[in-house]
């Protein structure tokens, strides 16, 4: 990248990056120290840095959301991280009724058999496999002329 050299040289004089008065590794360094739980030593620092995180974009405020420490920030957005159990206690109902399981009932009465079933599977698997050798016959036949 090239610079120019007023900039670099102004930049090397003052120990900042722009015209926020503070360099990113300044910022960087205030973050971790927030989140390491210390006090950052530079006030202006900390002015900036959090002007800047007001500008991120997606960045929503978690704090209204009850915290589970044995829940990962994954499992409470995503419906595929969540415990069926976990979520039955929250709604206070029964697992089995959450899960609509009735504990002793199998459906044995289906209306359809199972071979039925499996043979709509096997056709449908098959049909490409059937294409595949029709398109090699073809081929073959026409090599012949």
């Amino acid at each position: 990248m090239i610079e120019d050299p007023s900039e670099e040289e102004k930049r090397e004089q003052f120990d900042t990056e722009n015209e926020r008065g503070c360099s990113r590794e300044e910022m960087g360094a205030a973050l971790v120290d927030v989140y390491e739980g210390r006090m950052p030593s530079d006030r202006r620092v900390l002015q900036e840095l959090h002007k800047e995180m007001v500008g991120w974009p997606n960045l929503e405020d978690e704090s209204d959301v009850p915290s589970d420490p044995s829940q990962s920030p994954y499992a409470r957005t995503t419906d595929t991280g969540v415990d069926p159990k976990i979520a039955a206690k929250r709604m206070k109902i029964d697992f089995d009724a959450a899960a609509e399981i009735e504990p002793g009932q199998d459906s044995e009465d289906s209306n359809v058999p199972p071979v039925v079933g499996f043979s709509v599977l096997y056709l449908v698997s098959a049909v490409p496999i059937l294409i595949g050798i029709t398109v090699v016959a073809i081929l073959y036949i026409n090599s012949f002329r």
